[in-house]
C-alpha cells in the first residue's frame, strides 16, 4: 500500500519525491523521472511495480507536484535530481 499525500506546497513536493526515490519509501532511485507514468515501472521479475490503482494515485500526486512547482517557479526536474543523486 502506498503512503497518502496532500501536495499543496514545495515541502509537500519534496516529501513526495523523497518517498518515491529513497530506499525507505518506494525505492525507485536512479530509475525515477518525473515524466514517467508509474504504470510503466516494472520489477526485475517482469511484473508491474504498481497496481493500476496505485499507479493512478501516484500519477495524480506527481501531476500535483508539477502544478505546485509551476506556481512556485520551482524546477521539479532539479528537485528530483537532488534526491536521485543522494539515493
Amino acid at each position: 500500500m502506498i503512503q497518502q499525500f496532500k501536495i499543496e506546497n514545495l515541502q509537500d513536493v519534496e516529501k513526495f519525491l523523497r518517498y518515491v526515490i529513497e530506499p525507505q519509501g518506494l525505492s525507485i532511485g536512479m530509475c525515477f523521472h518525473p515524466d514517467d507514468d508509474f504504470g510503466d515501472y516494472i520489477k526485475e521479475n517482469g511484473e508491474r511495480a504498481f497496481s493500476g490503482e496505485d499507479a493512478a494515485t501516484l500519477n495524480k500526486y506527481i501531476n500535483d507536484c508539477f502544478i505546485v512547482c509551476e506556481q512556485s517557479n520551482a524546477d521539479i526536474y532539479e528537485l528530483a535530481l537532488q534526491y536521485v543523486k543522494a539515493a
